[in-house]
């Protein structure tokens, strides 16, 4: 129960860090993919956590892959930049977490998903 609602917590407190950051990108026209698969996706990042909470396995495996995907884009758009600090002010924040939130999520995901699988 702990797992669960801990992995729900760290995921949600990255949506503020998500959220700026991508209308930002959307404010600059440089994000990259429309909103409509931004707002599917989301969707299916809250779906995923729903089922985290009521203790199904396709949640974990749901948010592993949410997770994986805000990492992974955002390493691959930024990851130089914020290493050598050219993002503007605050963006960089945001940026940094956003990947560790949800890399943090994507961690207990997978400890929850190994848990699920031995008690199966």
């Amino acid at each position: 129960m702990i797992l669960r609602a801990a992995t729900v917590g760290v995921s949600l407190a990255g949506l503020p860090f998500i959220v700026s950051h991508v209308v930002e990108e959307f404010t600059h026209g440089v994000a990259p993919v429309g909103p409509a698969l931004l707002g599917g996706f989301l969707a299916v990042q809250m779906l995923g956590l729903v089922l985290v909470g009521n203790g199904q396995r396709l949640g974990w495996v749901m948010t592993i892959a949410a997770g994986l995907v805000w990492v992974a884009g955002a390493v691959i758009d930024h990851g130089p930049e914020l290493v050598s600090g050219r993002l503007p002010a605050g963006a960089g924040v945001g940026v940094a977490g956003l990947i560790i939130s949800q890399a943090m999520t994507v961690m207990l995901a997978c400890l929850g998903l190994v848990r699920s699988r031995l008690r199966a």
